[in-house]
């Protein structure tokens, strides 16, 4: 009898904890970028908020006018790569992380993990 299970290293990355009926985007697609961008964004947007920073302060910091800052959290803007690291960086968030997929209750679906898994595990 055909055993079904696999090890991450003989799945691609995007069959990894999935069985292979469950199909998700590719973690490139603008599909994927999209849901992981509005992820971020909503992650800084409650770091602001619950530390009760000023995103005034924030775009000083930034070297940002207000109103981009305020727009690129609510998802209106975007800002490049580096700014994205520096806002994170000024909010002491994790700017690395792994995007792995995962499954529940028989849906398949994108797991965002701060910070690595892999950092984790070689600290203990």
């Amino acid at each position: 009898m055909e055993s079904n299970t696999h090890s991450s290293e003989a799945l691609p990355q995007s069959q990894v904890g999935m069985s292979r009926s469950a199909s998700l985007p590719p973690s490139d697609s603008p599909l994927t970028k999209m849901f992981l961008g509005q992820y971020v964004s909503s992650l800084m947007q409650e770091t602001i908020t619950y530390l009760k920073l000023s995103y005034g302060d924030l775009a000083l910091r930034m070297f940002l006018p207000e109103m981009v800052l305020r727009d690129a959290v609510d998802g209106k803007m975007g800002l490049t790569r580096g700014q994205w690291v520096r806002f994170g960086q000024a909010l002491e968030l994790p700017t690395t992380y792994v995007l792995r997929p995962g499954e529940r209750d028989g849906a398949p679906y994108w797991e965002l993990c701060f910070p690595p898994v892999s950092l984790v595990a070689n600290k203990t």
